[in-house]
């Protein structure tokens, strides 16, 4: 069975290709096509929309800085060997990212790992013949990245559509696979750290859906970017693992934290964590009979009264913490620790981006996950400081480990295997 997968990928922020992308898996969720959607890049809030349309397989971030190529690789064919259309939503326009000597993370780059075509969104609310020059410069600008067509959007109409769509099929070999209309229902409203979760917000599905069988080729989508069925890769165990009985974790998952990325979830599974999700906001106390709390990065700010509101948890929590039991937290985790008084000193907002980027980073000294002798690489996004002890980004008293450092731990199996082997080593529970 041949299958299709591609790119989406924008000509620069903003230009609405979430919002394309979202319309483009709406359309395969009506053909009830088995689709698999994925992120480029660290961003864990587009993938929360990709699971609000297709609920049945979760997102996956495909990021050239946090993972190795041959990781990247793996997570790619391991989704893709269990479904029939796969879409790659692109981050930043196509040829923007951390570019270096050792590094580029674009999305261009990525494509081109893949081997996939690329799906370019315009936003062609302004334009008219100059769309001609536009489409020129990206088919030209890296022969190497295979562009198989474009999707206008923010268009004003059937007319605009029809003249676009002339001037770029008569003087390219690239196909236009429809458009989007202008409309303020579809826009995703913003915050300060990007789109708001759909966790919060959702989508017009049903618009979005009416308008994706209105106004994109499908079909023609899945024609130009067929290809042959991949080898499927053999699965991960899940569960138990290696290593005999599981090690319960505490996943802290709402609305407030949900900053997870899914095959590091699946990374430790394999290794045998069994993942029990709780959340801060609405349960009572934590579930029982864990080994290992983990509070991933999120939006606690935006929801600190419900969160300080929460007193039974709160006190659960404390518990917990104050009869040394191992606690790994990462940015939104670290600040929720620091407010319930788990961790010294105080989080404060700021008006901007603090330590925005991608980083390499080695710790001081041994801790559970990690040795004084590796190298990790991140990735920090957040409008706080933390206001304590030590350099204000990492916390780590021999049982918990919190730091504003977003870490992928699918790419780091060491890590997570030393993980467990120090679990294995304290008495149950």
């Amino acid at each position: 069975m041949a299958k299709s997968s591609f790119v989406i990928a924008g000509t620069d922020s903003g230009c609405g290709k979430t919002t394309v992308t979202l319309a483009v898996l709406a359309a395969l969720g009506n053909r009830d096509l088995h689709a698999q959607a994925f992120k480029a890049g660290p961003d864990y809030i587009d993938p929360t929309y990709h699971n609000a349309v297709l609920p049945q397989q979760k997102s996956r971030n495909l990021d050239l800085w946090l993972c190795r190529e041959e990781q990247v690789k793996k997570f790619y064919a391991g989704a893709m060997s269990r479904a029939r259309v796969g879409v790659v939503e692109g981050v930043m326009g196509l040829f923007d990212g951390k570019t270096d000597k050792s590094s580029d993370t674009s999305t261009a780059s990525l494509a081109k790992l893949l081997n996939l075509p690329v799906i370019l969104v315009i936003d062609a609310s302004r334009m008219a013949q100059s769309v001609g020059a536009y489409v020129h410069g990206f088919l030209e600008y890296d022969r190497k990245v295979k562009i198989a067509g474009v999707i206008l959007n923010r268009v004003g109409g059937e007319g605009h559509y029809q003249f676009l769509k002339e001037i770029i099929e008569s003087k390219f070999p690239i196909s236009v696979f429809g458009y989007l209309p202008k409309e303020t229902g579809l826009e995703i409203p913003e915050r300060h750290l990007g789109l708001i979760p759909s966790l919060e917000h959702g989508v017009n599905m049903e618009r979005l859906r009416e308008l994706a069988e209105k106004c994109l080729d499908v079909e023609g989508i899945l024609r130009k970017t067929a290809t042959l069925t991949p080898t499927p890769l053999p699965q991960g165990r899940r569960g138990k693992g290696e290593g005999g009985c599981a090690v319960r974790l505490g996943l802290a998952y709402d609305a407030a934290f949900h900053f997870y990325y899914e095959d590091a979830l699946d990374g430790l599974r394999e290794a045998g964590f069994e993942i029990v999700p709780f959340s801060p906001l609405k349960d009572e106390s934590l579930p029982k009979e864990l080994d290992v709390l983990y509070l991933g990065g999120g939006f606690p700010e935006v929801f600190d009264r419900e969160l300080s509101n929460n007193t039974s948890m709160i006190q659960s929590i404390r518990s917990w913490a104050e009869n040394r039991k191992m606690i790994y937290a990462e940015c939104g985790g670290l600040m929720y620790l620091v407010n319930i008084g788990v961790i010294p000193g105080k989080i404060r907002m700021t008006d901007r981006l603090q330590n925005f980027g991608y980083k390499e980073i080695q710790p001081s000294q041994d801790n559970f996950l990690f040795t004084s002798k590796d190298k990790i690489r991140i990735h920090e996004f957040h409008y706080s400081v933390w206001e304590g002890p030590g350099d204000g980004q990492v916390y780590w008293n021999g049982h918990i480990l919190a730091s504003y450092y977003h870490c992928h731990l699918g790419a780091y199996p060491q890590a997570v295997r030393r993980w467990k082997e120090i679990l294995h080593e304290i008495p149950a529970h």
